[in-house]
């Protein structure tokens, strides 16, 4: 019983460190090598051309459902430096992010994730950037602690492109042309 005792303390000891030392997260990157294939590049506005430089920005946002998606509270990354990538490389289009924090969640729980990217040269953020895109909405299964570091990529990220925001003016102009054109018609 002497001996018992002492494994029994110590059991419960290790659980209560492995409990209190999980933490929900997932590997922000897009350029690993997933189990799935599909493109996971984000691209210009041109739709073609893969982004390449550090003006351009990624930001993970996560949710329990789409209505529901905040930003992780890590800063947001750059795309890859041009002087950086070697010719015929698979790189542009990509970022190095890291590991992310998905606060709130548990093992097995399912979360939404959309990655959002701007250029920073037209905003700082995402919401005033000029330039901006996003990926549909995906699911993600966060894996248990000791999982494959591959149970963390973003298996449901697809490729998606930037576009302009339409400018204030602009749109000014097409209201005037509709109304213009109705006022026509009569």
């Amino acid at each position: 019983m002497k001996r018992l005792i002492p494994f029994v303390v110590l059991l419960i000891g290790v659980t209560g460190v492995y409990a209190q030392t999980f933490t929900p997260q997932v590997d922000f990157n897009n350029n690993r090598t997933y189990a799935t294939t599909a493109d996971r590049d984000v691209y210009n506005l041109n739709g073609t051309t893969a982004l390449v430089g550090t003006q351009y920005r990624a930001q993970l946002y996560y949710g329990a459902d789409a209505a529901s998606l905040q930003a992780v509270t890590a800063a947001p990354v750059s795309f890859r430096d041009p002087a950086n990538i070697p010719a015929g490389s698979p790189l542009p289009g990509t970022w190095i992010g890291g590991t992310r924090v998905l606060t709130g969640f548990a093992a097995g729980a399912v979360v939404v994730l959309q990655i959002r990217a701007w250029d920073s040269t037209t905003g700082a953020d995402y919401a005033s950037a000029g330039i901006r895109g996003q990926s549909a909405t995906f699911t993600y299964s966060v894996p248990p602690a000791g999982a494959l570091p591959s149970a963390q990529y973003l298996e449901g990220l697809r490729s998606f492109s930037l576009v302009p925001e339409p400018s204030v003016i602009g749109l000014g102009l097409i209201g005037v042309g509709a109304l213009f054109m109705l006022r026509r018609r009569k």
